[in-house]
């Protein structure tokens, strides 16, 4: 699994473009600073750093002009965030970033930009409606849910227990016609349904590669009417 790191003082911008590219079976990395982010990035690999010019304690491009002088092991792909003016445009040529994205960032955009660069297939995961009972578990406190839909890389669940974003649950769910699927996932949203349930995405993290299998012949059946 790919890392990206992202880095901004906007929480808004760090949830909105974390989830999206965790859609894409990325591991997502985040620092509200520049020290936060370099210290991440000095420990970890990461193979693309995603930077918003707005940054509290220094500008994007002078945080780039660190990186790129940083003694590491990979040289990282770099794609600096900005607003969409022809001065601004201008003055990041020199930054030393691999590729300038203006606001408002299109989703679509930036998924097929990362994916240039780090080489993969990016490709909208197929999602399908599933609706089974899902037991899950919290730091040892097991409650139910039910499932909504699924994915190769995640599915959308609903149940009475209260969890915040970025918690890391143990999911038990079976697919029908298959086997029981035991996996790890991160909760990357949240909302709620009309009768107060809570609704949460979760991004499977420990999917083995045989479960992996039964869901994606899951997904095709259920795409083909089987």
């Amino acid at each position: 699994m790919k890392n990206i790191l992202i880095v901004s003082s906007s929480p808004s911008f760090l949830e909105r473009n974390g989830t999206l590219l965790r859609r894409s079976d990325f591991r997502i990395l985040t620092a509200d600073n520049t020290s936060e982010a370099l210290s991440i990035f000095q420990s970890e690999l990461i193979e693309l750093l995603f930077i918003d010019t707005k940054i509290d304690e220094e500008t994007g491009e002078t945080f780039c002009s660190r990186i790129r002088n940083c003694q590491s092991k990979t040289k990282p792909v770099i794609i600096l965030v900005c607003n969409d003016s022809e001065e601004e445009f201008a003055r990041l040529k020199g930054s030393g970033a691999d590729a300038i994205i203006a606001r408002p960032i299109k989703p679509l955009q930036l998924i097929k930009t990362v994916g240039q660069f780090l080489s993969v297939q990016l490709v909208r995961s197929r999602r399908v409606s599933l609706r089974v009972k899902v037991i899950s578990k919290k730091d040892e406190v097991e409650f139910f849910c039910i499932s909504h839909n699924i994915s190769l890389t995640g599915m959308l669940i609903e149940t009475e227990f209260s969890l915040d974003v970025g918690s890391v649950i143990i999911c038990q769910f079976s697919i029908p016609g298959s086997l029981d699927v035991e996996t790890e996932g991160e909760i990357v949203r949240s909302a709620r349904t009309m009768d107060g349930a809570h609704l949460y995405g979760i991004h499977f993290t420990t999917l083995s590669r045989n479960f992996r299998h039964e869901i994606d012949q899951y997904i095709a059946s259920v795409i083909r009417g089987d």
